[in-house]
């Protein structure tokens, strides 16, 4: 089956064309180029789909929780928002309840009925600092335990692709070689480490960055700790929620100049309360109230995740804060896509159509996957 899709400006996205047209074979991109042929749809704007490497949830779903039939359609919102694949995250938990929710990954993974694909597990915790817990239960953080770690990834390391680890915990150092021996990607997290812990962390290969600012050391001028480490090493992938809330836009701006839009990834920490009004809700073992979108810890100062979208971040840096929309793109697609250890996420030849339609003010019009129209309102 062949289709046409038309674009007024197609962003692929490392290139901007205009007036183009995208041809899709067998859910493969077979040409791009200016065409005389009618295309079956036109759009403003084109782009790679969006990825969402780090949710916990959304539409009352919770990762932790969440059965097979809630993960796909957690799979249905996410493609609502543009999103082509997204990689369910867990928070802090025993190894059992750990492995509970990967054998549904995995199951879902391999489901007919997903509409956004879902590219993996990311395990946020229990390896993480009490000191930089932020919405993580602290009676259920712990020191990396090397056998207990080997034998989850024996059974499930086709399914987790992102691990996140505070590297200056008592054996970190041999889980993180675990980790990268088995090629999954190490990211630093919820962590007090020092400037030189960090480094050396990275330098074995923890090459991402989770939610940077948030739950890590701060920068001080004599002690440049995590944030220091991570925004000037060239190799380390930094993930940001860009709801106007965690990071000030100042700081994104730091970000961007220090990291630039092919090492700085959106993502959106989203929980269960996404897409539904205010109210308490649950995330892992905590509860969780959202007043006027912001989430925190019941009875608590403490942010607890996001009600963020992918689509709305691009908004925000685009719209509010005035970011070209090609860099804006770039790090909600090709750079989420490969700091996640995926292939880049790109429009060109022979590449799997993973596509996302916007109109002019940078809301979703459709979502193709595969070369298959998934959604369109």
């Amino acid at each position: 089956m062949r289709l046409r899709i038309r674009a007024k400006r197609l962003f692929t996205p490392l290139r901007e064309f205009e007036d183009v047209c995208v041809v899709i074979e067998n859910g493969k991109i077979t040409s791009i180029g200016k065409s005389k042929l009618t295309a079956q749809q036109r759009y403003p704007i084109v782009a790679p789909a969006f990825v969402d490497s780090h949710t916990h949830g959304a539409v009352g779903i919770d990762v932790m929780n969440a059965n097979i039939d809630d993960l796909l359609k957690l799979s249905s919102f996410y493609a609502q928002h543009g999103i082509g694949c997204f990689f369910p995250t867990t928070v802090s938990d025993t190894f059992d309840n750990l492995s509970r929710v990967a054998e549904n990954v995995r199951k879902a993974m391999k489901n007919d009925m997903l509409k956004a694909k879902i590219g993996g597990l990311y395990v946020e915790g229990p390896y993480l600092s009490p000191a930089k817990s932020g919405a993580h239960k602290k009676d259920l953080l712990k020191k990396p335990d090397l056998a207990e770690l080997s034998g989850f990834i024996f059974e499930y390391g086709d399914v987790v692709k992102i691990f996140a680890i505070a590297p200056e915990l008592e054996g970190a150092e041999d889980a993180i070689k675990l980790l990268r021996r088995h090629r999954i990607v190490v990211s630093i997290a919820h962590t007090n480490a020092t400037y030189e812990e960090t480094t050396r962390t990275i330098r074995m290969g923890a090459h991402r960055a989770t939610h940077v600012f948030n739950a890590m050391r701060q920068f001080d001028h004599r002690e440049p700790g995590v944030v220091g480490a991570v925004l000037t090493d060239k190799n380390v992938y930094c993930e940001i929620i860009c709801d106007l809330v965690h990071v000030h836009p100042a700081s994104i701006e730091i970000v961007l100049r220090t990291k630039g839009p092919f090492k700085t990834l959106l993502i959106s920490d989203s929980i269960s309360a996404t897409g539904l009004e205010d109210g308490v809700y649950e995330l892992g073992q905590m509860k969780v109230e959202v007043r006027q979108g912001v989430a925190k810890l019941c009875g608590a100062n403490v942010l607890a995740g996001s009600t963020l979208t992918i689509d709305r971040a691009v908004k925000n840096l685009v719209l509010d804060l005035g970011i070209p929309l090609r860099s804006a793109l770039i790090m909600a697609s090709f750079t989420a896509s490969k700091a996640s250890g995926m292939k880049p996420n790109l429009i060109a030849e022979g590449m799997s159509a993973d596509i996302v339609a916007l109109d002019e003010e940078l809301t979703p019009l459709a979502l193709y996957v595969d070369g298959r129209l998934i959604h369109r309102p």
